[in-house]
């Protein structure tokens, strides 16, 4: 029996046709199954649009990921450029003042500095030895336009007496002073005495120290302030023993007399430095730990802070007064403690007599406050007879009166040291100097 017409016309599909529509619609989705043909094998209306569905969604995705990409590579390449800039920027500051340096002023380039009317040649690296904040370094530092004079020197206004003395100091980081020593004690062997070894020193030398230290600190040299400090200049000395008993020597036993330190605790009303202490004599031998502390001042034996140290040996060559110096001066505030420990390890020594609970030396008020040593002394018997200080000269304590000094930017202030000496000169504030006030 013959077909219909509309029976022999109708298309065929075959399965290899359908499964190659199904995989190109589910490109891209591998969690959906293949589009199924309909009962009379045609891929029904509602297949093709899941089909398409899933390409758009596909693409889109795709998409997403694409733009993503793009602006994640785009950033990144942003922020290279940035810092690529950056580091050309910066190479290029580096090179500038590389050549600034090099072309205007170099390491071995001579200068020639008019320092109030007085000429100095010296070369640039001389200028550079002293660390910051010296001021010297940033002159020469080729961050600063410098101009020259018609003679075709630097002009600085400061006094240039002593300037050959600050060039000295560059050159070789060095102080040479033959400057005075400390006080010995009188010809009797009384503490206290007031002749002085050799060379002695004069209004003149503490005149020259102070002035010298003015400029040091005017130049932001503070090597050359330290070691002008460790000259006794301006020392006042605190005699505080009535009686040195050189009869009755004191016998030590183990590391030192009755096995402890010798301790002396003491105030001040005013800001000084401590240069150094002196201690009894001895028939042979001895030596000396000391030690400077800050102590509570409702428990002495409670340290709150250590300031300095030094040991040093002794024999009877040294005198009935032993003159022990601290390597730096030590500073001393008013309001606070302060406990001298001595552990003397020797033979046997002198011992002073009588002390005094307050002397006022230099204008300063010192305090000795009472306290047992653990070998047994106590304020008013031990192996301190005498302190030596330093008074600071405190002046000019409004903020006005120093910018009118400075007529620059404030540097950090640094004490300067008033002659107190024997002589009680006072020398003037030198003309210039640079203060900051105390809060």
């Amino acid at each position: 029996m013959n077909s219909s017409p509309s029976e022999d016309s109708s298309p065929v599909w075959s399965t290899k046709e359908t499964t190659s529509v199904a995989d190109a619609s589910t490109s891209g989705r591998g969690d959906a199954g293949p589009l199924m043909p309909s009962a009379n094998g045609r891929p029904s209306a509602c297949s093709m649009d899941v089909a398409l569905s899933r390409f758009r969604s596909g693409a889109s995705t795709f998409h997403t990921l694409i733009s993503e990409l793009v602006a994640a590579t785009e950033a990144e390449r942003k922020a290279l450029e940035e810092e690529r800039k950056a580091l050309e920027a910066e190479r290029h500051a580096m090179e500038l003042e590389r050549q600034r340096v090099h072309t205007i002023l170099n390491d071995v380039e001579q200068v020639t500095l008019n320092v109030g009317g007085r000429k100095f040649t010296t070369s640039v690296n001389t200028l550079r030895n002293a660390p910051n904040p010296s001021l010297f370094n940033a002159m020469f530092s080729g961050r600063h336009k410098l101009t020259k004079d018609e003679e075709g020197c630097y002009f600085i206004d400061r006094d240039g007496r002593h300037f050959h003395d600050i060039l000295n100091y560059l050159r070789d980081g060095h102080f040479n002073y033959p400057g005075p020593v400390l006080p010995l004690a009188d010809a009797s062997g009384t503490a206290g005495g007031s002749s002085f070894s050799t060379p002695s020193p004069t209004a003149a030398d503490i005149k020259y120290l102070l002035e010298l230290r003015a400029e040091a600190n005017y130049y932001g040299l503070t090597g050359l302030m330290a070691a002008i400090d460790r000259f006794p200049h301006g020392l006042t000395r605190v005699a505080r023993a009535a009686a040195l008993n050189m009869e009755d020597s004191w016998m030590w036993v183990g590391a030192g007399y009755e096995d402890g330190q010798d301790e002396l605790v003491f105030t001040v009303d005013k800001p000084v430095q401590l240069l150094g202490v002196g201690l009894c004599g001895t028939e042979g031998g001895l030596t000396v730990e000391m030690e400077l502390y800050e102590v509570d001042p409702e428990d002495y034996n409670r340290e709150l802070a250590t300031c300095c140290s030094v040991a040093q040996s002794f024999t009877k060559a040294d005198g009935s007064v032993l003159r022990l110096m601290f390597p730096d001066p030590a500073p001393l505030q008013p309001g606070k403690y302060y406990m001298l420990s001595a552990l003397i390890k020797g033979s046997e020594s002198y011992c002073c007599e009588e002390c005094l609970e307050t002397v006022i030396a230099g204008g300063v008020t010192v305090a000795f406050q009472q306290w047992e040593s653990p070998n047994g002394t106590s304020e008013q018997r031990g192996q301190f007879p005498e302190l030596y200080i330093r008074v600071l000269y405190y002046h000019l304590q409004t903020k006005s009166a120093l910018y009118r000094l400075q007529h620059i930017t404030p540097r950090p202030y640094v004490p300067t040291p008033i002659n107190q000496s024997c002589y009680h000169q006072q020398v003037p504030w030198p003309k210039g100097r640079s203060h900051t006030p105390r809060s």
